[in-house]
């Protein structure tokens, strides 16, 4: 959050669009590359707990040598949960899913592929596969999301999810492209959750809202992601590696009830009141409020673009 405090104070409107796209970027490229340290530096030493030392060590070599001028002190946000809620209980469900799902994927997925038989860098790509995954399906559902009702698009997104999870359950070593083409269905259906659940909260939301929904899921999905790694964890210990991806199907079965629930006992917001979608993963309340700032941004360049086109055509006439 300290450093996206300081990426939102030194960014311009002109060139914020560009500082997020570069951050997204970054954070995509590191998550997959540095997957594969785990095969060069094995990961039954210390050596791999050194290189990501030294990583930390080096990342901070651009902060001390840049400018020193310090960004403002945030502004104090009182978190609400009960506020959170009550906006939307459905986005509320759905990050504490994917933090139950999404998180024990990201840090138990290794030991389920190690458990079925799979290589050291064959649990490398199957983990890749996920990020890559996730990557790929975020516009479109995105897109989705914008023509459809939200709550469509999150059924389509965790029935996805569920089917690849069931797939993934029945799988084995001797099975490899099946189990890392399942790994990539699993990440383009569960990942793209997190920033559709926020664009239907920010739906209904009111004037000044935004930052505390953010604020709001991410202490959900941060609930699910301290209890679910936990739990997928106990499940393959006394049920065995297939266990894992049955416990994840279970989940977004629950969650697809859920929203088939909600859809039946709530109007869709009207589509000329919604919010445009914005892709992002879980990320703090400050890096939230720049994509805030690029969607409200966005359509007014585009109204004053086309009034200047209606004024020339005017002109013409």
């Amino acid at each position: 959050m300290v450093v996206e405090s300081w990426i939102n104070e030194t960014s311009k409107n002109a060139d914020r669009g560009r500082v997020l796209g570069i951050y997204r970027v970054v954070d995509l490229i590191s998550v997959t590359c540095t997957q594969f340290l785990i095969p060069a530096a094995g990961a039954a030493g210390f050596e791999i707990f050194s290189i990501v030392s030294l990583m930390y060590c080096l990342s901070l070599v651009p902060v001390a040598i840049s400018n020193r001028t310090k960004p403002k002190v945030p502004e104090n946000l009182k978190l609400e949960l009960r506020t959170v809620w009550l906006i939307s209980p459905l986005a509320c469900l759905t990050t504490l899913a994917i933090g139950l799902t999404n998180s024990a994927f990201r840090l138990v997925g290794p030991i389920y592929g190690v458990e079925i038989g799979l290589s050291t860098s064959s649990v490398v790509i199957f983990m890749t596969m996920g990020i890559i995954g996730g990557a790929v399906l975020q516009y479109p559902l995105g897109h989705m999301s914008d023509k459809l009702d939200r709550r469509k698009t999150v059924l389509i997104a965790t029935a996805g999810a569920m089917l690849a999870a069931l797939f993934l359950s029945r799988q084995h070593s001797g099975a490899e492209t099946s189990v890392f083409i399942g790994a990539f269905l699993f990440g383009a259906f569960a990942m793209p959750l997190y920033s559709l659940a926020a664009a239907h909260a920010n739906d209904r939301a009111g004037s000044g809202q935004y930052v505390l929904i953010s604020a709001g899921l991410t202490f959900f999905f941060s609930l699910g992601a301290v209890v679910g790694p936990y739990t997928a964890s106990l499940v393959i210990q006394h049920f065995g590696p297939p266990a894992f991806f049955v416990y994840t199907c279970a989940v977004h079965g629950s969650l697809a009830l859920v929203v088939m629930i909600r859809i039946k006992s709530r109007a869709s917001v009207p589509v000329e009141q919604r919010s445009r979608f914005v892709s992002l993963l879980r990320t703090s309340p400050v890096f939230f409020r720049m994509a805030r700032k690029i969607s409200r941004d966005r359509p007014r360049s585009d109204q004053s673009s086309n009034q200047a086109q209606n004024k020339e055509t005017k002109d013409g006439h």
